[in-house]
Parts: structure tokens; sequence; C-alpha cells
């Protein structure tokens, strides 16, 4: 009696999903085996990135395609107000109207990322523009000023 609880105990775990699959709000990325989940706060610092790189390199017309992407994700994240500015983000027609939300974003979302240990992502502070942000690598890349000032920046640590 007692092998065939063990049996059933190990049958049941071999095919329970992920737990990251458990996991409210996770998502599976395209093309990948259904095994492997991401949480939202990763999704979401993908297309961030996205759009901090194309800041920091004074493109308006590579920031808005990810714009949309992070405005589909970014609510799981941040809540309605995140989204609203992610939205006005992805409508933005200038650069320095893209550079006012994607601040505005950067303050809800930072310690959000910063929160869930996002691999590979490093908090900076624009000290002039008062801002966080937050990027793949530990080469500072200031998506506030683009190629004027793109190494201006500060690391930034999480609140305790």
């Amino acid at each position: 009696m007692r092998a065939c609880i063990i049996a059933a105990a190990l049958a049941l775990v071999a095919i329970a999903p992920p737990a990251a699959a458990q996991e409210p709000g996770a998502v599976r990325r395209a093309g990948q085996d259904p095994a492997a989940y991401i949480i939202p706060a990763q999704r979401a610092f993908e297309h961030y990135e996205g759009v901090r790189a194309a800041l920091a390199a004074d493109s308006l017309a590579d920031t808005t395609p990810h714009a949309k992407e992070l405005a589909a994700t970014v609510e799981a994240v941040g809540g309605a107000e995140a989204k609203k500015h992610a939205d006005a983000l992805a409508a933005a027609t200038t650069i320095e109207e893209a550079r006012k939300h994607f601040g505005e974003l950067s303050v809800i979302l930072v310690p959000k990322f910063q929160e869930e240990k996002i691999e590979g992502g490093n908090a900076y502070y624009c000290s002039m523009k008062k801002l966080p942000w937050m990027q793949k690598g530990d080469r500072v890349q200031n998506p506030y000023y683009g190629k004027s000032m793109l190494t201006c920046g500060s690391p930034l640590t999480p609140k305790k």
C-alpha cells in the first residue's frame, strides 16, 4: 500500500506544471517549450529595454514598436498608471515627448524591476532629470539625453 502511495505521488509530481507556470500572470515566450515561462515583469522589461536603447540612440522610430509591446504587457506589472504612460509613450510624436513618458513610466517600473531582480538589469539615476531608468549591462547609456550625454548617470540602489 505504501509503495502505491509513493508511486502515485511521484506520478503527480512528474505531470505537474512548473512552478513558474502556476504563478498568476505567467506567460510563455513564443517559440519556446510550453514549460518555459517568464513572469510579467521580465517580459515587460524586454520591451522597456528596447525603448530605453532606442531613446539612448536618439531614435523615435525604433522606440515605437517596443513601446507598443510594452503597453500591451505593462499593466500586470505597474497597474493602470503604468499602462497610461506606456500608451502615451507609444503614441509620442517627438523624441522629447517619448522621453517624458519614459521617465514617468520608469518612476513606476524601476522599483518593480529591482524587486524582481531582473537578470542582467542594472538601475541608474539621471541627476539632471532626477529620474531613474533600468537597463541591461553595466555600461551607462542614458535614455533621457541620448548621444549628447550618453554616459551620464549614477548607479541606483534598491530602496529597502
